[in-house]
């Protein structure tokens, strides 16, 4: 692989991303300009989906529940109604979601990363990207981009074939489109990392979400003790930029949603939000990620999505590193079609979200809760529409592969076989098709894999016994009949290019 890629900024989904170049073999050079990991709690929430992304990657499971605490349940408080909705799913081995500090989590991205003898070098940043060539490369006499890199031996230029940015919403980069003169969404979020009087703290593994006629906001319980508060304020164009004082972080918490706070708040941070997603995700050699790409108007998205963004491109990028250009930036444009995509969504349902406790009366709030309509989920599930690496038709075709079907062995596609019916055993019922199915697998070097029943994901009828193409981010490619699989063999001769 001759390929050189570079990315800029180890962020959870700058690392992750190198984390699945790294376990297909294909060597990248990270770099960051902070001087080490971030230290802090910053977002903490993972959701369930995140979480078995990082899995499949290869963080410990035992490792993120050992730094992290269960997420259990949301008990919201509105205008005098209160009530509690359960958070854990009953399925895998991430049942709810999980809170995980921002340092524990780049701790064990890195660890997984130096595990598969991948690196980032801080303190290096990169300052420019250039498109004019220079050095040797598999795509011709140059290669299509120059990252021009400040470190502490001076500035360098590196000739790349792909540069990632996961430079995050401020790191802006000469060459790089960044987003255009977007206004904020008209109110500020003030987050603090507090000690609650224990009259007002909510039980262990309970978020509370706050709104009244003095404001909205919410209380997250922390790993290891305090919790996370976060206050929808006025905006304040003036003092944008202006660190609140501990003293104000009182006041603010006490006055907009009666919480009383004990000691001197830790970390504060405000935040003027904005809500923009890039046209293209994909610019030639250049690849946006991350907060770089878009931003969600409620902070926990960004990190969720971002991890699910870097999952979906690693693999995209490693196919991508050995096939011919054209081929490569095929596979490429389905990143940009997919991710934006999911991107777009994701930030309709999270301004409609945030209008529940900023814009909307109190009263149609208090009254959906009085009938338990609840937005819980403001990350919609990803389902891709069909197109070059997703079959039309089928039920489970762009949807995540259900819950229980095993990951082969190795991070690349494979067949499935839902319910599984094992082809060594000609006494079971449906072996003839396993069989079938097993020999089409072989064709393509594929592993199959009999998968126990699972539940289909949420919305989508159980189809019975399915044959399934899954994809290396575990996305279904392919929903068919075990019964048919000259249909699954003529989608295999379609994606052939990337597999």
């Amino acid at each position: 692989m001759t390929g050189r890629i570079l990315i800029a900024g180890a962020g959870p989904s700058g690392l992750l991303c190198a984390v699945e170049l790294a376990a297909r073999g294909v060597p990248c050079r990270v770099v960051d300009r902070r001087p080490g990991p971030a230290g802090g709690s910053r977002c903490p929430t993972l959701w369930q989906r995140s979480l078995r992304v990082l899995a499949s990657a290869g963080v410990s499971v035992e490792a993120l529940r050992r730094a992290g605490t269960a997420l259990e349940r949301k008990r919201f408080l509105i205008a005098g109604a209160d009530a509690e909705v359960d958070l854990r799913s009953g399925d895998g081995p991430f049942d709810a979601p999980l809170l995980v500090r921002q340092e524990d989590l780049e701790h064990l991205l890195l660890e997984r990363l130096r595990a598969l003898g991948g690196a980032v070098e801080y303190g290096v940043e990169l300052l420019e990207v250039r498109r004019d060539g220079g050095g040797a490369s598999r795509h011709g006499a140059g290669a299509p981009a120059v990252a021009v890199l400040r470190g502490p031996d001076g500035v360098e230029e590196a000739p790349a074939d792909r540069v990632v940015c996961a430079t995050g919403a401020a790191g802006r980069v000469a060459g790089v489109a960044g987003p255009a003169d977007v206004a904020p969404v008209g109110m500020r979020w003030l987050l603090a990392d507090v000690e609650v009087a224990p009259e007002d703290a909510p039980a262990p593994g309970v978020e509370h979400i706050l709104r009244d006629r003095a404001g909205h906001g919410g209380l997250v319980p922390l790993p290891g003790g305090g919790h996370r508060l976060f206050l929808a304020l006025p905006d304040d164009p003036a003092g944008a930029d202006r660190r609140p004082s501990p003293a104000e972080v009182v006041e603010a918490a006490r006055r907009s949603v009666g919480v009383r706070l004990t000691g001197e708040p830790g970390a504060i941070w405000a935040v003027r939000p904005r809500s923009w997603v890039a046209p293209a995700f994909v610019d030639g050699p250049v690849v946006l990620l991350g907060d770089a790409a878009r931003s969600f108007p409620m902070p926990v998205h960004g990190l969720n999505t971002g991890l699910q963004e870097a999952a979906g491109l690693g693999w995209k990028l490693a196919a991508a590193a050995s096939a011919p250009a054209g081929t490569g930036a095929e596979l490429l444009a389905t990143y940009d079609a997919e991710r934006r995509t999911a991107a777009e969504r994701i930030r309709d349902r999270a301004e409609r979200v945030l209008g529940y406790g900023s814009t909307v009366p109190l009263e149609v709030i208090r009254d959906r809760l009085l009938a338990r309509v609840f937005e819980l989920r403001t990350e919609p599930d990803t389902v891709h529409a069909p197109g070059p690496l997703t079959a039309a038709g089928g039920a489970l075709a762009g949807h995540r592969a259900p819950e229980g079907v095993a990951r082969a062995a190795g991070p690349g596609w494979y067949v499935a076989l839902l319910p599984g019916t094992d082809p060594a055993r000609p006494d079971r019922p449906g072996a003839e098709a396993g069989r079938a199915a097993a020999g089409v697998a072989a064709r393509f070097g594929l592993p199959l894999v009999a998968c126990p029943a699972a539940p289909a994901p949420e919305g989508v009828p159980d189809a019975g016994a399915r044959l399934l193409l899954v994809r290396p981010d575990g996305h279904v490619s392919f929903d068919g009949a075990p019964g048919e699989p000259a249909e699954l063999e003529r989608h295999l001769e379609g994606v052939r290019r990337f597999l």
